[in-house]
């Protein structure tokens, strides 16, 4: 297709936003499919990153505008050429669908549309299961920021206790956490923890005891199956954001949540860890990369 022709497509899905034209949104999003689908079978992974972050961003407008149904249709949209890449095995645009499924979950949540923030972590959280059983870690990686990002908007809304799509979150992370140690990927791993540890740290903002409880066990669960696997980073990381937890839960007076982060921590007290510089430096660096990833994908 003409790039022109693209760019018209483009165009149109941005202004039928802005009159909430759902019609022309559909339209916009079935063209692009069908155009990046096209790039991608051809091998054009730089023409269809670029139809993909189009998506991302048509997927975006409608959500802050309201428009379920067009945001809905953008997450559509994107599995579809998420399938295809991950079929030609292009990993950058895998990549780039997986964090912008990220990012208007992100905005869904912010907006109380819940209906596409559900949406957005249920897809990611399948395709976190589907990297880490084929020890794709980058996309792993970004799976993990992507639920992160969307949990930690979730739980900013202040929800009275733990809403669903928060724990759909923070199951999907435990989930995908408890299988990258078990594959040996242990900065996924790393990573599952430390987004773990921001979705607690904004619970405890909010005083969501319930929600911190969860994240808590799932620390846990994560570290428990990186010890067994000898990921000492990994073992590091969770005893270190349950210690946190311990400690700023206390200080707000949420002990329940307090309680339940400390029965978890005594778990991990007799591991003797040697390096603990080196863990840190270790973990400092995975933390960097995630932040640069999510930085550059917005």
């Amino acid at each position: 297709m003409i790039s022109k022709e693209e760019d018209k497509m483009v165009s149109m899905g941005f202004n039928s936003i802005n009159e909430g034209f759902d019609e022309g949104v559909s339209k916009a999003l079935n063209f692009l499919t069908e155009i990046g689908t096209g790039y991608l079978n051809e091998r054009k992974e730089p023409e269809a990153e670029k139809t993909v972050v189009s998506i991302k961003e048509i997927g975006k407008a409608a959500t802050l505008q309201g428009m379920e149904n067009a945001a809905v249709n953008a997450i559509r949209a994107l599995e579809r050429l998420l399938q295809c890449s991950i079929e030609q095995n292009m990993q950058d645009t895998t990549i780039q669908v997986l964090l912008s499924f990220g990012a208007i979950g992100k905005i869904a949540a912010e907006q109380q549309m819940e209906t596409v923030a559900k949406l957005a972590a249920s897809v990611l959280g399948k395709s976190g299961n589907t990297a880490a059983l084929l020890n794709n870690e980058r996309e792993t990686m970004a799976v993990i920021i992507g639920l992160g990002e969307i949990g930690k908007a979730v739980t900013r809304v202040k929800f009275p206790n733990l809403s669903e799509n928060t724990a759909i979150c923070i199951s999907c992370l435990g989930d995908i956490g408890k299988l990258t140690a078990q594959k040996n990927l242990e900065e996924a791993a790393v990573g599952v923890e430390l987004m773990l540890q921001e979705m607690a740290a904004e619970a405890m903002q909010e005083n969501l005891q319930d929600t911190v409880r969860s994240i808590a066990g799932s620390i846990e669960e994560v570290g428990k199956k990186a010890e067994d696997e000898n990921m000492e980073s990994a073992v590091f990381q969770a005893s270190s954001a349950l210690q946190t937890i311990v400690s700023y839960a206390g200080s707000k007076y949420l002990n329940d949540a307090s309680i339940a982060a400390k029965i978890a921590l005594e778990s991990f007290n007799e591991l003797d860890i040697i390096n603990d510089e080196d863990n840190i430096k270790n973990i400092e660096a995975i933390r960097e990369t995630m932040r640069a990833l999510w930085v550059n994908s917005k």
